[in-house]
């Protein structure tokens, strides 16, 4: 929006020159003023001075007398008396009289003034307002649109409400351990708008078999990865899966341990040994940025599946929040792009925290 300023440049019209004074009889030689008496100025004078230095820039324009008029009607001073106040003022040469704007016209200027500068503040705090609005990411502003860059819609997340008395699981002050006294079940990441639900997943109704994770890496590795779960007091283990349009499959895991250390050896073991039977080989994913996530308490190890790839393109990840270790992996057919996976990583992790 372009600003206009406004400006009420003050135009004083030429003024016509003063009528010439009338010829006064001749009174003699005029009489010397009385020491230090002072003539008197033109009432007229003052008020015309004072207006000029009132308004300032002020150009007055007055006519010259012209030179050809007659010395004859150039009145001559009037005597003055000895107590040195003068008969009669003498009138100047040219009276400049300045012309003001109407009171209406003064106030609508004003109210101009004053709506422009309002419409110019509004509009720089409404560019600010937009900005600050545009920044945060779709979660922190419920309803929000962002462009279409193939993140998934997902529902408001809520966090559970904790037993009373009873701290948060990353809470490095009051919960060493870093359990979690919530449900993990109601802790799972929900479904986003448009996806179909896996009913062979129990959701927030029951608890996965430890067999059926385990279906989701090669035969040869599952003996070496029950042991690792069996030896680190793996408690129980909630699972969410569902399908989206384009055909993206994404699983949810969350394995539930007894506290902070075995959750840790557990990620150990799978970070190494923990590749999905889909994926032939993987490495870590380049296009993850770690200061996503803030939270230090929060450790995520991110992959992306080696070319040349199969009939299916896979992306998984490990994340340790406390005595809970966190797997998501999404696959799909021809090339699996990174932001649904990373957004579902994200949520997941902020879920947990």
């Amino acid at each position: 929006m372009s600003e206009q300023t406004q400006r009420d440049d003050v135009k004083i019209p030429a003024q016509s020159a003063a009528p010439a004074a009338e010829a006064l009889p001749d009174a003699g030689p005029v009489a010397a003023p009385a020491e230090g008496a002072v003539p008197a100025a033109a009432p007229e004078a003052v008020v015309a001075q004072a207006s000029a230095e009132a308004a300032e820039p002020v150009v007055a324009e007055a006519e010259a007398v012209s030179p050809d008029a007659s010395p004859a009607a150039v009145p001559e001073p009037e005597p003055v008396p000895a107590d040195g106040v003068p008969a009669e003022a003498a009138a100047p040469e040219a009276v400049v009289h300045v012309r003001r704007k109407p009171l209406r016209e003064r106030r609508g200027l004003r109210a101009a003034l004053r709506w422009t500068a309002a419409v110019v503040v509004f509009a720089a705090l409404g560019g600010a307002a937009a900005y600050a609005v545009t920044q945060p990411e779709r979660t922190e502003i419920p309803g929000l649109e962002t462009p279409d860059d193939g993140r998934w819609t997902y529902p408001a997340l809520k966090l559970p409400k904790l037993p009373a008395g009873k701290p948060r699981a990353l809470d490095t002050d009051r919960n060493r351990p870093r359990r979690h006294y919530a449900d993990v079940r109601t802790l799972l990441l929900p479904a986003p708008a448009g996806a179909k639900v896996d009913k062979g997943f129990p959701g927030a109704t029951g608890w996965l078999p430890t067999g059926d994770f385990l279906e989701l890496y090669p035969k040869g590795d599952r003996k070496k990865l029950g042991a690792a779960l069996e030896q680190n007091t793996l408690r129980h283990i909630a699972a969410r899966a569902w399908t989206m349009g384009d055909g993206t499959r994404a699983e949810v895991y969350l394995l539930q341990f007894a506290t902070l250390g075995y959750s840790g050896d557990a990620k150990d073991t799978f970070v190494v040994d923990g590749t999905p039977a889909k994926a032939d080989s993987a490495d870590y994913d380049t296009e993850w940025e770690s200061t996503w996530l803030e939270d230090p308490e929060l450790h995520p190890s991110l992959f992306d599946e080696d070319k040349p790839r199969g009939a299916e393109h896979v992306r998984y990840g490990y994340v340790q929040a406390g005595d809970v270790l966190a797997v998501v992996v999404l696959s799909k057919a021809g090339t699996q792009p990174a932001v649904p996976f990373h957004q579902t990583v994200l949520l997941q992790a902020q879920l947990l925290g």
